[in-house]
């Protein structure tokens, strides 16, 4: 029982304090991103402004279930200086997406990688969720592979005086 408890813990550390193995890049690129309207959006952050760019799919139920942290942060958070940016991976049709934001009640900016470009461009997203933390100097700080854990993502964030 003990060992399964500390695979537990060294499973949640791994994923959720240090970040995945994959590598990002250490600076955000230009994201080309589509609405579920359509439109497209080359998207950068505004100096200074902290991002958490979530990669989900509707039909994941961890993402679904994170979904309520992600409108609290963007609900206590949101606004000049901090954003979630949703990013629905490859798979996904708009209007799926579409749906799902209004089913779920997403309160932020949702986005789909139709291609899977903008997922390789950040270093592959192979299982959702996946966040990425970017500061305000545009620099990927952090990673998290699986739901978001409330208590260590505002971890980040205070430590990054936001």
């Amino acid at each position: 029982m003990l060992l399964l408890v500390l695979l537990l813990v060294g499973v949640y550390v791994f994923t959720q304090w240090r970040g995945s193995a994959a590598t990002p890049p250490k600076q955000l690129p230009v994201l080309v991103l589509q609405s579920p309207s359509g439109q497209w959006l080359d998207y950068q952050p505004r100096s200074g402004e902290v991002t958490l760019i979530n990669f989900w799919s509707p039909d994941c139920p961890p993402c679904v279930a994170e979904i309520p942290v992600l409108n609290g942060l963007q609900k206590w958070l949101g606004g000049a200086h901090f954003t979630v940016l949703g990013v629905a991976v490859a798979g996904n049709a708009p209007i799926v997406v579409a749906q799902a934001k209004s089913r779920y009640g997403i309160i932020y900016p949702v986005y789909v990688d139709s291609s899977g470009g903008v997922s390789r461009l950040l270093g592959g997203v192979t299982l959702t969720p996946t966040s990425l933390l970017v500061n305000g100097q545009g620099r990927i700080v952090g990673r998290y592979v699986g739901a978001i854990s409330l208590p260590v993502i505002l971890w980040h964030l205070l430590r990054m005086r936001l």
